[in-house]
């Protein structure tokens, strides 16, 4: 009986940062296909996308919005691209760790960086699956909540409360974990014809 109330203790006593920090170091590269609905404060749908998305730690990242119009986001751990390309318009920053900016890139930051900039808390879903919701410690972001969901198989979904109470809802599936990806997935050349406007120095 003793032992059996010490190991219940024990696991009671892991933090949600370690249980987070125990689902994303072991993803050291990701690829899946996502779906995306955005939805107003009175639960009314404004937009409904789907993309890819390919990460390889440490800040890594590609983020390709296909339908219904085309946007890319990405960065060698550097510099940070967004290019609307429906619209023809690049902008060009600094990578940052400030990752309330761009909550999606988290999944390929680290763990140090994450605790720092969120108050982490854990709730099970089922048997087999969790959720992780991050506040942010300094509320002048872009958001209120982040909640991200893994199940045994791994990455699940993210849901998003922005300050304006609009809901991102993010569904993955096809996801492979681990694959071999060059670091030229996350190399970006503009097109000539299309100008670049420079948030910053970089």
């Amino acid at each position: 009986m003793f032992v059996a109330c010490s190991s219940v203790t024990a696991a009671a006593e892991i933090s949600p940062v370690a249980l987070l920090a125990d689902r994303l170091k072991p993803m050291t590269s990701l690829t899946a296909a996502f779906t995306q609905t955005i939805r107003d404060d009175r639960n009314e749908l404004m937009q409904d996308a789907q993309g890819t998305l390919v990460l390889k730690r440490p800040r890594k990242f590609y983020w390709l919005t296909q339908q219904p119009y085309e946007h890319l986001v990405v960065t060698d751990g550097i510099v940070l691209w967004q290019y609307d390309i429906d619209l023809e318009q690049i902008t060009k920053q600094a990578y940052t760790a400030d990752l309330d900016k761009a909550p999606a890139l988290l999944l390929s930051g680290d763990i140090e960086e994450i605790s720092r900039q969120f108050n982490i808390e854990m709730r099970s879903i089922n048997s087999v699956a969790e959720q992780f919701i991050l506040t942010p410690l300094v509320a002048d972001g872009l958001f209120q909540k982040l909640t991200i969901a893994f199940d045994v198989s791994g990455l699940l979904s993210m849901s998003l409360l922005d300050n304006f109470d609009q809901i991102t809802d993010i569904q993955f599936s096809d996801v492979v974990l681990n694959p071999d990806i060059s670091d030229q997935q996350f190399e970006f050349s503009p097109p000539r014809d299309v100008d670049v406007i420079i948030n910053d120095e970089s």
